[in-house]
């Protein structure tokens, strides 16, 4: 039996983003538009904060910007009760849901360095002279899915799409900051002077993934030289 997905968009602004722009238009298959993170679904393990633990066959729809896992009927469905969840590990990655999901990209024993991907979806409309206008923000896709098709999840009226991608530092306690220089220095304060001076020395780019995990990688490294001295000093 097919099923339709309905999900919620949530409006967000970084200050570290990057977007992307895509049209959809009314007649098309949403799902022609899906797209992955890994080439396959394969088993993931999800952990609850009860402590109880699921396995399934899963995939992150990069499109979407959601869980998906593969039911025992053989549908494709996307994970609910998204509270309840403490973390998923997938293909060695772990993820974290926090108002979306964060994929970390390394961390450290207290800090990790996180992607966050997002999605906006506006209907457009066609004015006087052709002009193109956006409406308010689709809190819902249901409207916009034609239930009686047989096939797919066809929309009714064209879309404009913005995937935007930010990434973040996550501290002990839940705290998630922008991964931002002040981030970066307010994550890492103990070591201000040697993360400054590297970003004198190296150009980065706050929205380049490879950029920011070498920062992060430094301001790890650094942090622990900064304590093996402080205990040699102690002795």
């Amino acid at each position: 039996m097919k099923k339709y997905f309905i999900f919620s968009v949530l409006i967000v602004q970084y200050i570290s983003t990057k977007a992307q722009n895509e049209i959809i238009h009314a007649g098309e298959n949403l799902s022609d538009h899906f797209t992955y993170q890994f080439p396959a679904f394969t088993d993931g393990t999800v952990l609850f904060k009860n402590g109880t633990v699921s396995m399934a066959k899963m995939n992150f729809n990069t499109f979407l910007c959601k869980m998906q896992f593969i039911d025992p009927s053989g549908d494709t469905l996307v994970l609910s009760k998204l509270e309840e969840i403490s973390s998923i590990r997938l293909n060695d990655r772990s993820f974290l849901y926090n108002n979306g999901y964060y994929e970390i990209i390394t961390e450290s024993d207290s800090i990790k360095l996180a992607v966050l991907r997002k999605i906006n979806i506006d209907v457009v409309v066609t004015g006087a002279m052709g002009a193109h206008s956006h409406t308010a923000n689709i809190h819902s896709f249901d409207s916009y899915i034609n239930p009686s098709a047989s096939k797919g999840l066809f929309v009714n009226e064209d879309l404009s799409v913005k995937k935007e991608t930010s990434y973040s530092l996550m501290g002990a306690g839940g705290t998630i900051i922008n991964a931002s220089k002040s981030g970066f220095l307010k994550m890492f304060s103990s070591d201000k002077k040697n993360i400054e001076n590297y970003l004198k020395s190296n150009k980065i780019n706050f929205n380049n993934r490879d950029d920011l995990e070498k920062l992060f990688l430094f301001c790890i490294h650094s942090k622990g030289r900064m304590h093996d001295h402080s205990s040699s000093f102690e002795r």
